[in-house]
């Protein structure tokens, strides 16, 4: 399906013969608008939509197929039929609607860049516990590539210009092979990660933690007791650089729905995160979210964001600090076992994520067993 995809481009051949065709510059002027800005929504909802899970964007897609496709199919009749008589008027009227449905999809186009930046700011918002969720650095990248499109490809129809065809097509090549290089591993992953999800990794986490005996201390108000089960010295001033850090960019907001949460409800709050992430042990998920955790406390989105944040230095540095030591326990109750399996053990995905994951937490800390 994805050779297929992305051989439609040899519909152009009746250009490549034919460049001083008349039918075939008009099959070219509709090819460009009608077709990118289709790909590029396509590419954007289809990789970042499987690893948000989020599949609402299908039936828009076989629609927008239908739009692009059918009017793309009979220019290339056009095009290919030797007898055919392309009168003025009848060009008008395909011009006119060749800007009316590229005019669409590259609103479409611009409704997978809104949906992707929605899912960057949520993604900046403490909301993940684990890098690889989402692949926040690629959906920046990715996000310029339609703004270029529409800047190279308007002018070429509008202004029915030969010359700038040819630049822009080598333009446009350099950006598209560049857009599918990099989505190629990005799809891989978010595959991956989708079966990880169906395979239900956690519940054998989690039977396997459970055969421990450690008993997960409280961690409020800073990670203070992490530094406990700590021998080397260099964890414990990685640890103070990390609470410093963390008090200092997490500063309690004064809203006003702070100011009349009570100490109570607070309490309740908290009491009902630890219940929910370390007695019940959900850490060890590895794509444990701030909306998992929301939804099993049973209070709103913002009260529960609120108490992580001021009373256990926010929900990923929570989450991953425990996921930290309990590799650290683990790796001295089972000496026998390796650190990557301590680590797949412990909620994280890979070796790779867990040292990203330490390399954020304490950026002072020396990595020399990685």
């Amino acid at each position: 399906m994805a050779t297929l995809f992305y051989a439609v481009p040899i519909i152009l051949l009746p250009y490549i013969l034919f460049p001083n065709s008349r039918e075939s510059w008009l099959l070219v002027k509709g090819y460009y608008p009608l077709t990118h800005f289709y790909y590029c929504a396509i590419l954007l909802f289809n990789y970042f939509g499987k690893v948000r899970q989020w599949e609402r964007w299908r039936l828009s897609g076989i629609i927008s197929s239908i739009l692009v496709f059918s009017p793309i199919i009979l220019l290339l009749g056009i095009a290919i039929w030797p007898e055919f008589n392309l009168t003025e008027e009848f060009a008008n009227i395909l011009t006119n609607i060749i800007i009316a449905i590229g005019l669409l999809m590259t609103a479409y186009c611009g409704l997978s860049m809104y949906q992707v930046l929605r899912w960057v700011r949520n993604y900046d918002t403490d909301s993940f516990s684990n890098l690889d969720d989402f692949p926040l650095s690629y959906a920046r990248q990715v996000l310029f590539i339609p703004i270029f499109h529409a800047i190279l490809i308007w002018p070429m129809v509008l202004f029915n210009n030969h010359t700038w065809l040819a630049s822009i097509q080598i333009i446009l090549s350099v950006f598209n092979v560049v857009f599918l290089i990099s989505s190629l591993p990005s799809k891989r992953k978010g595959i991956l990660v989708e079966q990880m999800i169906k395979n239900d990794k956690k519940e054998m986490i989690v039977a396997d933690f459970q055969q421990l005996n450690y008993p997960p201390p409280i961690l409020q108000d800073n990670f203070s007791r992490y530094s406990e089960l700590m021998t080397d010295q260099k964890e414990d001033d990685a640890l103070n650089i990390c609470q410093n850090n963390v008090q200092a960019s997490h500063k309690p907001q004064k809203s006003t729905r702070q100011k009349i949460m009570s100490a109570q409800a607070k309490e309740k709050i908290a009491t009902s995160i630890k219940v929910m992430i370390e007695e019940r042990q959900q850490f060890l998920n590895p794509h444990l979210s701030l909306d998992d955790v929301t939804e099993a406390c049973g209070y709103s989105h913002s009260y529960v964001s609120s108490v992580l944040r001021d009373q256990f230095g926010g929900f990923f540095n929570y989450v991953n600090l425990l996921r930290i030591r309990h590799v650290d326990c683990y790796m001295k109750q089972h000496p026998e076992v390796t650190k990557e399996e301590a680590i797949c053990k412990s909620g994280f995905d890979s070796r790779q994520s867990y040292y990203r994951v330490r390399k954020r937490l304490f950026p002072d800390e020396a990595t020399s067993d990685e």
